[in-house]
């Protein structure tokens, strides 16, 4: 009898992320087993404060609830306010457990991945049973589709898709393992780490393909806000457009973004090229109503 399929639950642990996480949900949709949207009622920064109105939420209940409708079985909700990121991770965790999964695959929801690229992952994960953690590296796009930082001058290793080990074996005996994230992006998982080489698998970032009046507002609600360099949104946002050879232009550790180039748009995602940013070469707040 052949081994069975491992089985992978994508995770997504959002809260604003109407612009993009119907296209991240779909373009993974059928490459994996389950899709577990963990949506945010609040921001990690409300947590704990009554005046919820200072932190409104976008349309992204309603995507998730449109998707859940859709694909009844395939896709699973969780809604609650979790008090930081971490947290957040750990209920989709739990919700993997539950349903059995053999593989916890963090999405984020501005991520999105080519077909071709995830039948690599799925292959590999067959081929390497044996491996606990994947690297996965990015595109990370700016200002637009039509510039990015590519994953060769990152220094950023993400850690995406981890094996869900619930036993380990010491001096012969099979124990449990206490499963848990050790950080936002880092499960305890037992066994060696693979990086795939981007021209095998990467995906693609757009947490920075956004309008001012949108950088703005995850600026004070995404899980490093308190971590954002003084002023960092008008010399470098704001500016970018006029000055685009700038550099170190990362919003908490310049050198991490040395630079943003031009890249054509032949590799992306088949999905975007239907997103309303896709013809926009700088995408500005009035873009964002198109959404």
């Amino acid at each position: 009898m052949p081994p069975r399929k491992p089985a992978i639950a994508a995770v997504f642990c959002v809260y604003n992320e109407e612009e993009y996480l119907d296209y991240a949900v779909r373009a993974v949709l059928p490459a994996v087993d389950a899709v577990i949207l963990c949506l945010g009622l609040a921001p990690y920064t409300a947590y704990g404060q009554a005046d919820g109105a200072a932190f409104p939420p976008d349309g992204t209940e309603a995507v998730v609830d449109a998707l859940a409708a859709e694909f009844p079985g395939a896709i699973h909700v969780i809604k609650r306010q979790w008090s930081s990121q971490l947290e957040h991770r750990e209920a989709g965790l739990a919700r993997c457990l539950e349903l059995g999964m053999d593989y916890y695959f963090l999405v984020d929801g501005d991520e999105v991945y080519r077909e071709d690229h995830l039948a690599t992952i799925r292959r590999t994960i067959r081929e390497r049973p044996e491996v606990g953690t994947f690297i996965i590296k990015c595109h990370t796009f700016w200002r637009s589709f039509r510039y990015r930082i590519l994953p060769d001058t990152l220094t950023w290793r993400p850690r995406r898709l981890f094996k869900i080990t619930r036993h380990r074996r010491l001096l012969g005996l099979r124990l449990p393992h206490a499963l848990r994230f050790t950080g936002i992006n880092d499960l305890n998982s037992l066994g060696p780490v693979h990086e795939f080489h981007p021209k095998d698998a990467v995906f693609y970032h757009f947490s920075y393909a956004r309008s001012p009046a949108r950088m703005r507002e995850k600026l004070l609600t995404f899980p490093h806000a308190q971590e954002i360099l003084s002023g960092w949104y008008e010399r470098v946002w704001l500016r970018w457009p006029v000055d685009r050879r700038m550099t170190n232009i990362h919003p908490t550790d310049p050198p991490k973004f040395p630079e943003a180039v031009a890249h054509d748009l032949s590799d992306l995602p088949e999905i975007m090229r239907r997103h309303p940013y896709y013809g926009q070469e700088i995408i500005d707040d009035r873009a964002v109503q198109r959404v």
